[in-house]
């Protein structure tokens, strides 16, 4: 029974803490509004549509949902609780450095606040207000212990993504910034929320100098997608994180690869914010020129064969000028949970084509499809950059695996083609190749072994 009350706590505290914050107008709308839709779009998701109450009393009973949901949301996060020992009038210089660190790694190291509740209680009033546009509850312990059961602090992730801002001009004074968050939620199928970004502002009380106010809006996730990400049956059936490469970097690898490394490892392609595209696409960008500046003026050779051979999966996809994604040569379901890989085999001479296989999973680790063929380079000669390739595509199979790393009955699939792509950057851990005949698109991927 304490285990069902936990995860019921969890999955309301989920409701209480992260849903329903989105800058769109209709979903600021109010809570009952934003209620219905993500109901409705949760679909409850399981059947891929979205449903509305078909009665007048369904629908009465959502109009009282969010009020019935907030009242038993908070009920298993105890009672309101004081803290002792505050810390009144800081100044806020040293307030604000007191919250950077609660966001970044906690007040006692454990971990940002918003993924472990370590926060520092004394510069918050008890009866602070924690408020979205969703919620609101005045009790800084219930709040905290909404945290503690939310998000599993090991495999998530919190971001300050620039220092905290001071405003002394407004009355009551502020503290503004900004935070990037990721990770899975602390339920038996460990849902995972993707990346997502708000704007949070800390209200300073006039005369005892804590915090009485902590509001937040959210501006790159709606409440649907994030009822989506936890309740679709990719949650219960699927969802594992993706494969991490372990792989330091070497002495010679340029500093836009290795931020761009960091940024994208251990991540899925469709998971990223739009401010992180950018972001991203801006160190891709770096990352080739550079390479293009070393090949074509110093005449450097930066292609080394030697590299290429070994398993790499697709981190990020930059779509072509169109919008143009991958030519995958066989339709299948991309869901957001599946990985895809690309295993280059050695090559026993320049001249000599050497195999390539494209892994692409349909449902997780359980069913994926192998493309594979024969890689030729166009100019064996040449070392620059950009290096193009020709993949003779000769035969492919549909395989469904007994286990996550157990291969067991394949069928084969009569897929033959041509591929042609430019690599535009070769490292020992990173790799960004461009799809010519495929639209354009550029594929970033990760060597994991």
């Amino acid at each position: 029974m304490a285990r069902v009350d936990n995860v019921i706590a969890t999955l309301l505290a989920f409701v209480f803490v992260v849903h329903g914050l989105s800058s769109s107008s209709t979903e600021h709308a109010s809570r009952r509004d934003w209620l219905r839709q993500t109901t409705g779009a949760a679909g409850i998701c399981l059947f891929g549509s979205i449903s509305s109450p078909s009665s007048a009393t369904a629908s009465d009973s959502v109009q009282e949902l969010p009020d019935v949901l907030r009242k038993i949301s908070l009920a298993p996060l105890g009672k309101p609780q004081t803290f002792e020992n505050k810390s009144l009038n800081l100044p806020l210089e040293e307030l604000a450095s007191r919250l950077t660190r609660d966001l970044t790694v906690g007040a006692n190291g454990s971990g940002g606040y918003f993924l472990t509740g370590d926060l520092s209680t004394d510069i918050f009033k008890d009866d602070c207000v924690f408020a979205d546009p969703t919620n609101n509850v005045a009790s800084l312990s219930r709040y905290q212990n909404a945290l503690r059961i939310l998000f599993d602090p090991a495999s998530s992730q919190i971001q300050l993504l620039s220092p905290l801002t001071i405003h002394t001009e407004t009355q009551p004074k502020t503290i503004s910034g900004r935070i990037r968050s990721r990770g899975y939620i602390q339920l038996p199928w460990r849902p995972y929320v993707s990346a997502y970004e708000s704007d949070i502002v800390y209200t300073i009380d006039d005369e005892t100098g804590l915090i009485a106010r902590q509001d937040q809006v959210w501006d790159s996730k709606s409440p649907s997608k994030a009822l989506r990400e936890s309740f679709t049956p990719s949650s219960f059936l699927f969802n594992q994180p993706p494969p991490k490469s372990s792989l330091k970097p070497s002495p010679a690898e340029p500093k836009a690869a290795s931020q761009l490394f960091d940024y994208i490892n251990g991540r899925r392609p469709n998971e990223y914010t739009f401010q992180e595209t950018k972001e991203i696409e801006g160190l891709i960008q770096e990352v080739v020129d550079t390479g293009k500046t070393k090949s074509e003026i110093t005449n450097k050779p930066e292609f080394q064969r030697g590299l290429l051979p070994g398993r790499w999966i697709l981190a990020y996809l930059q779509p072509g000028p169109n919008g143009v994604g991958i030519d995958r040569r066989i339709p299948f379901p991309d869901f957001d949970f599946n990985d895809n890989y690309q295993v280059f085999s050695e090559s026993s001479s320049q001249q000599q084509p050497q195999q390539v296989t494209n892994i692409g999973q349909v449902l997780g680790p359980w069913i994926d499809v192998k493309v594979s063929g024969m890689l030729q380079e166009e100019d064996p000669s040449s070392t620059r950059i950009p290096k193009r390739f020709q993949a003779n595509i000769n035969g492919g199979k549909l395989c469904v695996h007994a286990g996550s790393n157990t291969e067991g009955a394949c069928v084969g699939l009569p897929i033959k083609g041509e591929g042609i792509f430019d690599s535009l950057y070769l490292g020992e851990r990173l790799r960004i190749g461009q799809n010519i005949n495929g639209g354009g698109a550029r594929v970033v991927q990760i060597r994991l072994d």
